[in-house]
């Protein structure tokens, strides 16, 4: 059956859904792409808040109503669609009903979740029918964790050696009186969940990977959690979101 749309954005309403629909103005121009959510009135009200914001029109672009507790209504939206991008977080509470739903009807699903419970869950628990269905399930498409993942695989292609070892720094800052740390509430409450449940991965990793990898030398001697970085001569501590889980994941690929 031909798909009506080539890409939804789901969780158009939110704050990175926002970003998305921005984005897709020209990135998306030569597709066909709606948006999707809870709300007629406030999907109709993105649509006109960027619209007015990039100058454009966008009136013309459907319009998908979808629920996370609502199954049918997910199925729907996987069905109208060849790729759906998820932007409704945190992913641990939200994520994998659409992401069901996007297996049943073979339909792509790329996310932005770091959340390495629900990055590595998924992958044990779908990996085999996402293979067998032909389709692609893509998370960590944002901050977390191309920069560091591609960043690792960069400096891999550009160092004279082997590369085992890589420390990376992030620096957080937010205008004002005063130079203070920002971060997004859903950025904050997939962090809380996370290490509010930090237990569960352990597990997890047991069974996804049962075959270790070789342990390479020299190493990075490790920090300690709080520590002055050498990168401008701040106080740091270990960032918490699914970067290590991510470049971890992407060697393991590579070495298998």
């Amino acid at each position: 059956m031909a798909r009506r749309l080539d890409v939804i954005i789901f969780g158009a309403t939110g704050f990175t859904g926002k970003y998305a629909v921005l984005e897709s103005i020209k990135l998306l121009s030569n597709m066909k792409w709606g948006i999707a959510g809870r709300s007629q009135n406030k999907l109709q009200e993105i649509l006109k808040e960027i619209g007015d914001k990039a100058k454009t029109d966008l009136s013309h672009v459907p319009i998908v109503l979808a629920d996370v507790n609502n199954q049918d209504s997910l199925l729907n939206m996987a069905r109208d669609c060849r790729v759906v991008v998820n932007c409704c977080g945190p992913y641990r509470l939200y994520g994998e009903p659409v992401l069901k739903a996007c297996i049943a009807e073979r339909t792509h699903h790329v996310d932005v979740s770091g959340e390495p419970q629900f990055l590595e869950g998924m992958q044990l628990k779908y990996h085999e029918t996402a293979k067998e269905k032909g389709i692609y399930l893509i998370s960590a498409c944002g901050f977390d964790s191309i920069p560091a993942d591609m960043g690792t695989v960069y400096l891999e292609q550009q160092f004279d050696g082997v590369v085992n070892s890589v420390e990376s720094y992030i620096v957080s800052k937010q205008k004002g009186r005063r130079e203070l740390g920002a971060i997004h509430y859903g950025t904050w409450a997939s962090a809380v969940h996370a290490i509010a449940n930090m237990n569960e991965v352990g597990e997890i990793r047991r069974k996804l990977f049962a075959k270790k990898l070789p342990d390479v030398k020299p190493k990075l001697a490790e920090r300690p959690a709080l520590h002055r970085s050498d990168n401008g001569n701040k106080w740091s501590l270990p960032f918490q979101g699914a970067d290590r889980s991510c470049v971890a994941r992407t060697q393991r690929f590579f070495y298998e």
